[in-house]
């Protein structure tokens, strides 16, 4: 069997995105945090959540995981005082922010031919990988669709409409390839039509971006956009995901991460830290998995020091099982995709 035969699959995290834009945020950092204190000045309750969780950092930081957890699932307690007000506040708040830091790192880059990036497409088209990513962002999106054979019409596994189609009539695009991008947790780009009640059916998404969209050639922005809700379809990450289950595409597209987890018989996580604290994630891929070997896992990450091995190693045997030493490679995502394959070769 030749390397263009194994049904190979490739799950990614926020490590993969740093790789390659080094500004990108990770799940704990500066989300306009000064911004944030400003914002809940004058609410007691609010504003001693988020000052409890910037002292658990040296620097202030937020780890954004914890604090919208908190701000999301209350404590009985919380309904005293309006406090569930404030919280509900200071979470759209912190969404807002998290959005923006995700989007302004990603302004201005530029998807080059030349790039590792691209590269990394190339290669997934050549061998027919599936991609799964935890990411918001459309970096890896973008370069697919700069390698040519994915798009976003069909690439998400449903028809995702162009958000011109809000203010239009269109094609319904290329044809459908079977490269797909499985986005477990939504995307910055997909957007739900104004005025259709969630959860969204699967026809009210749209895809919304600068790299590929019709609207942004034909449409001023602002025309289209007031067509579309004020926030993409996303689950912000906590620790309960209601979403998962609540919203149609969020259950079509984990179906069809779990169906094809399940045929892989080669899987690589890139900068993926598998946290755990994300119970639904370790569930997929426990269950996916079960009769994958363990050496035919493959972990990508970026740990400085031996006790950062140590403790990614650990995580993910926790789950995976005994998976080798050589299968991990711990120099980051972008040194691994500069050793990838070249065009042509079967190796």
């Amino acid at each position: 069997m030749t390397s263009s035969d194994v049904r190979r699959l490739y799950v990614t995290g926020a490590g993969f995105t740093r790789a390659f834009v080094r500004r990108a945020p990770l799940l704990v950092g500066d989300f306009e945090n000064d911004s944030l204190v400003a914002a809940v000045r004058g609410l007691p309750a609010a504003s001693r959540v988020l000052e409890a969780e910037r002292n658990r950092h040296p620097d202030g930081f937020i780890d954004v995981e914890r604090l919208m957890t908190r701000l999301h699932e209350l404590m009985p307690y919380d309904h005293r005082h309006r406090s569930a007000d404030q919280f509900a506040f200071l979470l759209a708040e912190l969404k807002a922010a998290f959005l923006r830091t995700m989007q302004q790192a990603l302004d201005g880059v530029e998807i080059r031919p030349d790039s590792d990036i691209v590269a990394f497409a190339r290669h997934c088209a050549r061998v027919n990988a599936t991609c799964i990513t935890f990411n918001y962002d459309d970096l890896l999106d973008a370069a697919l669709f700069a390698a040519g054979n994915w798009n976003p019409y069909w690439g998400y596994g449903f028809f995702c409409q162009p958000s011109a189609n809000t203010v239009s009539t269109f094609s319904q695009g290329p044809p459908a390839s079977d490269l797909l991008l499985l986005k477990l947790h939504g995307s910055v780009n997909w957007w739900a039509r104004r005025g259709y009640a969630k959860p969204f059916a699967l026809d009210a998404i749209v895809h919304h971006h600068g790299w590929e969209g019709i609207s942004r050639r034909l449409f001023p922005s602002d025309v289209v956009a007031r067509h579309l809700e004020s926030e993409p379809v996303l689950v912000p990450p906590v620790l309960s995901k209601s979403d998962l289950v609540a919203q149609p595409v969020l259950r079509l597209v984990w179906t069809l991460a779990f169906e094809h987890l399940s045929r892989a018989e080669a899987v690589t996580f890139i900068g993926y830290s598998f946290p755990a604290t994300d119970t639904a994630a370790r569930v997929l891929f426990t269950e996916a998995l079960a009769d994958l070997p363990p050496e035919d896992i493959t972990v990508v990450g970026l740990e400085p020091d031996e006790a950062g091995v140590t403790a990614l190693k650990a995580r993910y045997r926790d789950v995976l099982g005994p998976i080798p030493d050589a299968c991990f490679f711990t120099d980051g995502a972008q040194a691994w995709v500069q050793r990838l394959p070249p065009p042509g070769s079967l190796a």
